[in-house]
């Protein structure tokens, strides 16, 4: 059973997806994956990092470039740019081993989110694949514009339960969506 929320920028699938990770943690269900929360300083969006749900462990995602130097870490930054932003190699190995299955019973694939920026590392994104086709149960997060065919087929290959968030529903899906998972587990 896969779970993949979508919506709006700003419409509450983080907050959801977190409430329902948190649920199925409080029930011993082990959590593994990575979420991508943006960095913010002095109000300003300067970047996003990607953290392991497991260990805590994070690297930049990616990063403005006028915020480079003050960051105070060495980063190795890739040619690839999406919007403003420069997308940071360092970021492969933490999203890589936030993806490795535990060995136990009861496992939740939890990934927030799955999007350009994430995609644009070949062995990350290859990681999110394998990941997929190997999980029996997962919630992700996916950007609204998701295009990545060989993503979109194992969605479809297994029969994934996509949920539209939206401002009307938020309130009411998490309850829907943690007997969704239980049942897959």
């Amino acid at each position: 059973m896969i779970v993949a929320l979508t919506g709006r920028p700003g419409v509450g699938k983080t907050t959801l997806f977190f409430s329902v990770v948190e649920e199925l943690k409080k029930e011993g269900i082990a959590i593994y994956g990575f979420y991508c929360p943006e960095v913010r300083v002095s109000g300003r969006r300067v970047g996003f990092k990607i953290v392991d749900l497991r260990s805590g462990r994070s690297a930049w995602l990616a990063i403005v470039r006028e915020f480079i130097d003050q960051c105070g870490t060495s980063i190795s930054l890739t040619n690839k740019r999406i919007g403003r932003y420069i997308v940071v190699g360092d970021a492969e190995s933490v999203g890589i081993e936030a993806l490795r299955k535990p060995q136990c019973e009861k496992a939740l694939l939890a990934i927030d989110e799955i999007g350009p920026m994430e995609l644009s590392l070949p062995r990350l994104r290859q990681g999110i694949i394998e990941a997929l086709k190997n999980a029996d149960t997962a919630i992700i997060v996916v950007h609204r514009n998701l295009s990545d065919q060989e993503i979109l087929k194992i969605l479809r290959e297994k029969r994934a339960e996509m949920i539209t968030v939206t401002e009307q529903n938020r309130s009411f899906l998490r309850d829907e969506i943690v007997k969704l998972l239980r049942k897959g587990m």
